[in-house]
């Protein structure tokens, strides 16, 4: 249980230059589940976090757009990814 009656349905984390990246799954009293991508870095100060919410009903799109983020970041011959932002691109995306 994470509190405020969330429950933590799955968690797997990444190290990646000097990065932290949790991948959250939650579900809320009513049942509805959203995934969590937290960031940590340490900093002067201390640690940074960041967080990114995506909700189940944008979660297809999100999943999309990564990977094709994703495959230019790994496609040499690549240079630019044509733009493709079908309705809201904020849509069932929230950043925290």
């Amino acid at each position: 249980m994470v509190g405020n009656g969330r429950k933590e349905l799955f968690s797997e984390r990444v190290r990646a230059r000097g990065r932290v990246y949790f991948f959250d799954v939650r579900e809320t009293q009513d049942g509805s589940r959203y995934l969590v991508i937290s960031e940590s870095r340490r900093t002067h100060q201390g640690h940074e976090r960041s967080r990114l919410v995506v909700f189940s009903d944008a979660l297809n799109e999100f999943a999309e757009v990564l990977r094709r983020a994703a495959n230019l970041l790994t496609s040499p011959s690549r240079t630019r990814a044509p733009k493709n932002r079908s309705g809201s691109p904020e849509a069932g995306v929230r950043r925290s």
